[in-house]
């Protein structure tokens, strides 16, 4: 039991899962940064959702939470601004489907390549890859209205990502050096091939009970309007955790994909612009004083460096008002667990899950615990240069807290 504890903030190893990969089955498919422990979820779901029926992901990235909100007999809603993050979602909470792979690969022969615009397009890819992708993208033109369009789309996205001149394993877009781009030659259609066949055995072998009306997921702004009018049991979230310029940028991790899938994505079109549109993209003159620990530590910042502390205040404004619709739209009695690490600008750590606490209070629900884990398998940057001096580094985050708390009647 989660709750026996009796501090309201401690370590639990138990939420550390250090031997299973967060990328275990389903949440295999398709690369995607700084995702949620599926086991994490899972404990949470265990405890509390038996009297429960529907499940919000305000910031549903890859879709875990709804993944495992599935696997406990929820509706689940998701919303996200990034239309890569809902369409990986919507395939990783599919039913496994047929895929007529033969038919699927000599169209993909004999079709003429189909290259969107895309900026420094050279640059980024080399020339045969560019016209094998353009085949690619032009036969999956072909297949729009069939079961497994959505996940062919999601192949070619990792396929995209895969054999781009990117270096490997990086969520911004770094190139790779001159002499790693001559030993990188990658077999565009092999590739895909592979990654086609892997995602239908993820869907095959890790089953979930979904069905077309289970699953709701909106490309919208959680800082607007909640784009359905269903009250909610259970939020499980995992929000960024500020500015993408020292933490993920998701923008910049989506754009390969986002420029070949033009016109293609059911959820829409984007580019490098979704990190300006994410919480804190636009700065505020506003100074916030929603949260105790939120002041003190605007406080400091503001006295080593007022642009970056501005840019805290930014965020956790935008932070706010995303709160403030998500308690809005809450059963009482509702569950609300928000994933969240605590980052250090300037040196000065951003006690997120205390802020993140305050918030809720101040909008009507009480803390229940807070847990912190350790990070063990998390895809995210776990060292950054807040100085931006050359080689200086500093731990950004090695624990995450799991903030519980309960909207009362």
């Amino acid at each position: 039991m989660l709750l026996t504890n009796s501090h309201q903030k401690f370590r639990n190893p138990h939420l550390d899962f250090p031997t299973q990969k967060a990328s275990y089955g389903r949440y295999g498919i398709h690369d995607y940064p700084a995702m949620l422990h599926y086991l994490v979820v899972r404990e949470i779901l265990k405890e509390f959702s038996s009297d429960k029926k529907t499940l919000y992901d305000p910031f549903c990235g890859s879709g875990v939470s709804l993944c495992e909100g599935l696997r406990f007999g929820l509706k689940v809603f998701g919303t996200d601004i990034n239309p890569l993050a809902l369409l990986i979602t919507k395939v990783r909470t599919s039913k496994p489907v047929k895929i007529p792979i033969n038919t699927i690969l000599n169209k993909i022969k004999t079709s003429k390549t189909d290259i969107p615009q895309v900026k420094n397009l050279e640059y980024w890819f080399k020339d045969y890859v560019i016209e094998d992708l353009g085949k690619i993208r032009s036969a999956i033109k072909d297949f729009q209205g069939e079961s497994f369009y959505e996940l062919l789309l999601v192949t070619f996205s990792q396929t995209i990502r895969d054999v781009s001149n990117n270096r490997k394993g990086e969520f911004k877009r770094f190139r790779l050096s001159e002499e790693e781009l001559t030993k990188f030659n990658p077999n565009v259609l092999e590739v895909f091939t592979k990654k086609l066949l892997d995602f239908c055995y993820r869907l095959r072998s890790d089953s979930i009970p979904t069905t077309s009306s289970s699953v709701n997921l909106y490309r919208s702004d959680t800082r607007q309007k909640i784009p359905f009018e269903e009250k909610i049991d259970v939020v499980i979230t995992s929000p960024p955790y500020g500015d993408s310029r020292t933490t993920v940028a998701y923008g910049q991790f989506s754009s390969f994909s986002l420029d070949w899938l033009k016109g293609l994505n059911p959820y829409g079109d984007a580019d490098l612009t979704l990190d300006k549109d994410s919480l804190g993209g636009k700065l505020t003159k506003d100074k916030l004083s929603l949260s105790k620990s939120l002041s003190s530590t605007l406080d400091k910042l503001y006295q080593i460096d007022k642009k970056r502390a501005e840019e805290v205040n930014a965020f956790y404004s935008d932070l706010f008002l995303a709160c403030k619709n998500i308690a809005n739209q809450l059963n009482n009695n509702a569950i609300l667990c928000f994933v969240v690490g605590n980052r250090c600008v300037k040196g000065i750590q951003i006690p997120m899950d205390d802020i993140v606490k305050e918030i809720f209070e101040l909008l009507g629900l009480k803390h229940l615990k807070t847990f912190i884990r350790e990070i063990r398998n998390k895809r995210m940057p776990i060292l950054n240069s807040p100085s931006n001096i050359v080689g200086k580094k500093s731990n950004t985050m090695k624990y995450e807290y799991v903030v519980l708390l309960e909207k009362t009647s």
